[in-house]
């Protein structure tokens, strides 16, 4: 009776070792040999696989134990994987390096409410709009003004577009963070009054850290901080000399967006589909 446990042991384990037991725990599951790509002839860093740069961002970017991305983009980018035979894996980082990653060739795409913005436009190719999210106030009066934020303790993460411009305005009254997280840790404890955030991440993030007595509020247009002059349009970026892969990025929110699956997707995290159509590409 020993020598068959024993046998039936070391056999499972044979099988786990071969790669027969499935795919392990953390690591993506492998495209079925009979898929056929969308778009034929797709290059990405590693073949077969699309590597996507990843930090937490909700509800823009989430990422499980096994591997598997969720969220308003995160979804979209699960979809296009499938859609082009491409087994999608995450490297994880801190906000400030996603650009980077991809610019540099360490990641084919990332994602986590990156704004479409001249700046970035001249290191990666920038995708279609995905989501629309106005740069907002998080406060308890509902600012609606950046002169009105100005006599605040705010605080913003340091990957948050127009952090240069802000400084300008603020001085010492700014607090810079090394993610969201710490600023709402902050603004919950009463260390500061405040934030700036893009809508979608405000709301969010006051839900996350069960904040209550403060509102989300877009900005009305200021030229000394030129990201409230037009709502923010996030997007995949992608290497600049990776058009095609940009381009098959572009023609799958296009389907997405025309067939309804797009609203779903806001509707799955309880936001207005409104939010899934940002309107024609614009460059903050």
């Amino acid at each position: 009776m020993k020598k068959n446990l024993m046998a039936t042991m070391a056999a499972a384990a044979m099988l786990v070792l071969s790669g027969c037991g499935g795919t392990p725990p953390g690591a993506p599951e492998s495209v079925g040999e009979d898929c056929t790509p969308r778009d034929e002839g797709l290059k990405t860093i590693t073949e077969g696989v699309l590597t996507v740069a990843q930090y937490e961002y909700v509800p823009f970017s989430m990422s499980d134990s096994a591997g598997e991305l969720s969220g308003l983009e995160g979804d979209v980018l699960t979809k296009f994987a499938e859609l082009e035979c491409l087994t999608l894996t995450i490297n994880k980082g801190d906000s400030p390096a996603m650009i980077t990653s991809v610019a540099t060739g360490r990641a084919d795409t990332t994602l986590g409410s990156w704004y479409r913005t001249a700046e970035r436009a001249e290191k990666v190719r920038l995708s279609a709009p995905v989501v629309t999210s106005p740069f907002s106030s998080v406060t308890k009066e509902g600012i609606d003004t950046v002169d009105g934020l100005r006599g605040l303790e705010i605080g913003v993460g340091q990957g948050l577009i127009g952090v240069d411009d802000m400084k300008g305005v603020f001085g010492s009254k700014l607090k810079i963070y090394q993610n969201d997280d710490a600023v709402f840790d902050d603004i919950a404890s009463g260390r500061i009054e405040g934030s700036v955030q893009g809508y979608i991440a405000g709301m969010q993030y006051l839900k996350k850290h069960e904040i209550e007595g403060f509102t989300v509020t877009p900005l009305k247009p200021d030229e000394r901080v030129p990201a409230t002059g037009a709502a923010g349009q996030t997007n995949f970026p992608v290497k600049k000399d990776n058009e095609a892969l940009g381009e098959a990025l572009d023609s799958v929110i296009k389907d997405m967006r025309e067939s309804g699956e797009l609203d779903e997707i806001a509707e799955k995290y309880d936001l207005d589909p409104q939010v899934m159509h940002p309107g024609k590409p614009n460059l903050l």
